[in-house]
């Protein structure tokens, strides 16, 4: 996948019932087809399109739904203003990830005009991941790259959308059924695959795919201060047994010539979290054995 440089994309929102347009041009990016009064919908703004394809999955075309920013970068300089607040205040439904993946977030929600809205932290119910960094403990944001992390995520906006519209209940429960069991089947076809990897060592160079590397249970060990031949060395590791686990996106400046390596992206901003999970896991089965004849092939990488 190539690295792509993401643009801040956000658009006007337009209110019902004779409110003018915002006065910020730069708040929304909207994808929803409106087919019937605006006063029928709920009004949903999430943070980034991922987050926005999550409440698609819920909503399909019945509310709403808009974005403010796509890449991480956007995300984590975002400067709020009066005139994002006052368009925020006027949704149905905030939703955003509750980590330090907006460092902005709590400030912002506590300068909300709250009135009827709601506010909805989709890391409500997770159990986050924390690392060690300079002698202090550092939150994990990157929960939506886990499997069972995202179901809950996905839960977390079921609910909230139910508890706003009730009457639709049933039609939200049967969409999320729908997609977590074609989520499931995604996965479920490189569960071998996975397995198989047991006997490989997976060097990570930081904490930014733990979620996933512990939802699928890899053999990790984390790259200290060592270069990569002395870390392996000193680990008696089985250098054609590891592989060293890349950022898509930041890469990395250590020299990997030579080294097995799998590129996989902690986020990326136009592809939904589901798509995501299943993008690293397609890549990381490429390692698994090729099987002929009834043995295992021993040059690993599938082709």
């Amino acid at each position: 996948m190539k690295k792509i440089t993401f643009a801040m994309v956000i658009i006007t929102i337009a209110l019902s019932f004779g409110m003018n347009l915002f006065s910020d041009p730069l708040l929304a990016n909207t994808e929803s087809h409106k087919t019937e009064n605006r006063g029928d919908f709920l009004n949903i703004l999430t943070v980034n399109k991922p987050q926005y394809d999550m409440v698609k999955k819920i909503v399909k075309d019945k509310n709403n739904v808009e974005y403010m920013l796509t890449n991480e970068k956007d995300i984590s300089e975002f400067k709020y203003n009066e005139d994002v607040l006052n368009n925020i205040s006027n949704m149905d439904l905030f939703i955003y990830s509750g980590t330090s993946f907006e460092p902005w977030s709590n400030s912002l929600i506590d300068e909300l005009k709250k009135g009827d809205l709601g506010i909805i932290n989709l890391s409500r119910g997770i159990r986050l991941l924390n690392y060690s960094q300079n002698n202090s403990n550092k939150e994990n944001p990157y929960y939506f790259e886990g499997i069972s992390e995202y179901k809950i995520a996905l839960c977390n906006v079921k609910s909230a959308i139910q508890d706003r519209d009730p009457q639709n209940r049933d039609y939200y429960e049967e969409n999320y059924n729908e997609a977590i069991k074609e989520f499931d089947n995604k996965i479920k076809i490189y569960n071998d695959k996975i397995k198989s990897l047991s006997d490989y060592k997976f060097i990570t160079l930081n904490n930014d795919f733990d979620y996933l590397t512990k939802a699928l249970n890899l053999n990790t060990i984390q790259l200290d201060n060592h270069e990569i031949a002395d870390f392996i060395k000193l680990n008696n590791l089985d250098a054609k047994k590891v592989i060293i686990i890349v950022d898509g996106e930041a890469g990395t400046k250590l020299n990997l010539s030579g080294y097995n390596t799998v590129n996989l992206w902690k986020y990326y901003g136009d592809m939904s979290f589901d798509d995501l999970i299943l993008y690293n896991i397609k890549e990381l089965s490429k390692w698994a054995p090729l099987k002929e004849n009834g043995t295992v092939n021993s040059t690993g990488k599938v082709a």
